[in-house]
């Protein structure tokens, strides 16, 4: 198979496929929401002391869920739409090594670390809705 044939069937059936970013997107999503949760709670502890009510911080982490959560979804969308493009002839063998499969197969991958990184967030948040005080 050509170059420029292997391109053409990448483009025609994946639209611009699914570049290594729109796979690591979600992941990122989640270190950066369990970062910003966890070293909040602590800065937020450490100058309020040990007996401070954590209304304040959950307030901000539930709206630091929801942002996160939008960015998951969104990242999900697009990569739902490349993958369902894919679909197009409801081949769902991986027989051989062409570029549109290697393409389905990473939109398959990013689609499973979108499920992953969503459920990750949801957890990273129930300790703090669970918590009432620093200690």
């Amino acid at each position: 198979m050509s170059a420029k044939r292997a391109h053409n069937e990448v483009e025609r059936e994946t639209g611009h496929g699914t570049d290594l970013w729109r796979v690591i997107a979600a992941p990122i999503i989640w270190a950066g929401h369990f970062l910003f949760c966890y070293v909040y709670a602590a800065i937020y502890c450490e100058k309020a002391g040990r007996s401070a009510s954590l209304d304040h911080p959950t307030t901000v982490v539930i709206v630091a869920t929801l942002v996160a959560l939008a960015g998951i979804g969104w990242s999900t969308h697009h990569i739902w739409r490349v993958r369902a493009r894919s679909l197009t002839d409801h081949d769902f063998e991986y027989e051989h090594n062409t570029p549109e499969e290697r393409h389905r197969f990473l939109s398959h991958v990013a689609l499973m670390l979108c499920v992953l990184s969503a459920v990750a967030v949801l957890y990273v948040t129930i300790p703090m809705l669970y918590l009432g005080t620093c200690q």
